[in-house]
């Protein structure tokens, strides 16, 4: 029986099964008489905790990108809409020779 590469017990016996069955005995013994052998050497809960806190961090950080990419769109966006309204303004000529714009 191994634990985070710890082996707590092994056992041999008639067949796998009855093997099996008393090093998980013996495994359980060994913690008996060791409560905090877990708390020592299992750290499976703080990294997926850890694991968890930076899947949250880079679904934040993604979805600030993702509003920053809209904003700026939406910017581009109103920026065109401008550009193109200058466009279709008309350059006249009145009778004094300087240019006059117009917007249509």
């Amino acid at each position: 029986m191994v634990i985070h590469d710890v082996t707590l017990a092994s056992a041999v016996g008639p067949t796998a099964a009855y093997a099996a069955k008393r090093a998980a005995v013996y495994a359980l013994d060994a913690i008996e008489g060791d409560a905090e052998f877990i708390t020592r050497t299992c750290d499976c809960r703080a990294k997926t905790q850890a694991k968890k806190a930076h899947k949250k961090a880079l679904k934040q950080m993604l979805a600030s990108l993702q509003e920053q990419n809209d904003d700026q769109e939406a910017v581009e966006k109103a920026l065109t809409l401008l550009d193109g309204d200058e466009d279709s303004a008309i350059v006249e000529a009145s009778g004094s020779g300087d240019p006059q714009v117009s917007s249509m």
